[in-house]
């Protein structure tokens, strides 16, 4: 943290396995990518994240309506389903079915610049917000694939 322009290779590289669907496997969109990172990045990130949200709810900087980004939530599915529905159902012993599509991921949307400077003006540690800086510069990924047994 104190000197992330030294963050080892090894931490931000993640391994993406291509694993064979089906059909010709000399198409690409025949194989489904699978990225893995290290434990430790997963570990450290993970810190990094309980951090930055105890900073906004300490300073009450989410809306209610952000359900998603507060700590046990079940994000969107809170703010799609209300309880009033949900207990309506139960109260009347009715069947109640849901499913749920996730479209897109919303940081894979947005340039991580935006990002960066988000937690910047939020206010939160300039140690942080500089390490998330260089280790997304550092992001690699190695590709290996993982042909289909004949």
């Amino acid at each position: 943290m104190e000197e992330p322009n030294k963050v080892p290779d090894w931490l931000t590289t993640g391994v993406a396995y291509l694993l064979p669907k089906s059909g010709d496997s000399k198409e690409i969109r025949n194989y489904q990518p699978i990225t893995c990172l290290t434990a430790m990045y997963k570990t450290l990130t993970g810190i990094i994240a309980r951090r930055i949200s105890s900073h906004m709810e300490e300073q009450n900087l989410l809306p209610a309506e952000q359900k998603g980004c507060f700590l046990g939530s079940k994000g969107c599915k809170d703010q799609l389903i209300s309880k009033a529905m949900y207990e309506d159902c139960k109260r009347r012993n009715k069947n109640l079915s849901i499913s749920w599509i996730d479209y897109q991921k919303a940081f894979d949307s947005i340039p991580h610049s935006w990002v960066e400077k988000s937690i910047e003006l939020v206010g939160v540690n300039s140690k942080i917000v500089r390490f998330c800086k260089f280790s997304v510069e550092k992001w690699n990924t190695k590709l290996h694939l993982k042909e289909k047994r004949k």
